[in-house]
């Protein structure tokens, strides 16, 4: 099958994801519309919070979108880049000193992009321990189950089919699991609204920028969500699921 196809089928799979998913993609949808205009302007300067921010913008978009066109692991790894992107953004909102993130030629330092990135998860885990333990945790689960190559997952989309027969499958897609889809769905929606929440309350207690009014949102969107947790374990527990 050619790349065009692929693409053909992904744009189905696109539009066609309200209607199969309902509400758990419209909190996506919307989360990743909120993440994506947060900032109205910013109040200093702050050239590296916004080269992060780009990447949390970008990357929870690119999150939403493989999950819908059925490749979950891609989407796992774009989760765990965007929460990354969060750490570095909330932390270069505060610190604006670029030194951390560029070489400073003049006295002859090379950039150390693990020191940085070491220091950013200690100031967060030092000041907002909340929204630090819960990005480890997150990124833990994707590090141990999607992060690197692991035979479990080729069950998302290679099958064998035992019989006179025998066939064996492998597609470019992830094989259809509506119920799985649908966290998915949530995971990107709850970690986008974590992210936008920790964002925000920096910028409360340190300033930066002057939020959008498409922050209001923010608190409908996680009572949504908290609503379709419920619905999720509902579901966990019919026996189609068990």
């Amino acid at each position: 099958m050619s790349i065009e196809t692929y693409s053909l089928q992904e744009h189905v799979m696109v539009t066609e994801a309200e209607t199969r998913y309902g509400e758990f993609l419209v909190n996506a949808r919307d989360t990743t519309y909120l993440l994506s205009n947060i900032m109205q302007w910013p109040t200093k300067d702050c050239d590296i919070f916004i080269r992060f921010l780009s990447q949390m913008k970008k990357y929870h978009t690119m999150c939403l979108m493989s999950l819908v066109r059925h490749h979950r692991i891609q989407a796992k790894m774009n989760l765990r880049y965007f929460l990354e992107s969060t750490v570095h953004a909330a932390f270069a909102l505060v610190h604006v000193d670029t030194t951390i993130y560029f070489d400073d030629l003049a006295n002859g330092k090379k950039h150390d992009a693990k020191k940085a990135s070491i220091t950013a998860y200690k100031w967060l885990e030092a000041e907002f321990p909340v929204h630090s333990n819960e990005i480890k945790r997150v990124k833990d689960l994707i590090n141990e189950q999607t992060a690197h190559a692991n035979v479990l997952n080729s069950g998302h989309n290679f099958k064998f089919v035992a019989g006179e027969r025998p066939e064996i499958h492998t597609s470019y897609f992830d094989f259809d699991d509506d119920y799985l889809a649908k966290v998915d769905l949530w995971e990107c929606a709850q970690c986008g609204l974590l992210a936008s929440d920790l964002i925000l309350a920096v910028r409360q207690r340190f300033g930066g920028f002057f939020s959008s009014r498409h922050s209001d949102r923010l608190p409908s969107l996680i009572a949504a969500n908290a609503e379709l947790f419920d619905v999720l374990e509902q579901e966990r527990r019919m026996p189609d699921n068990e």
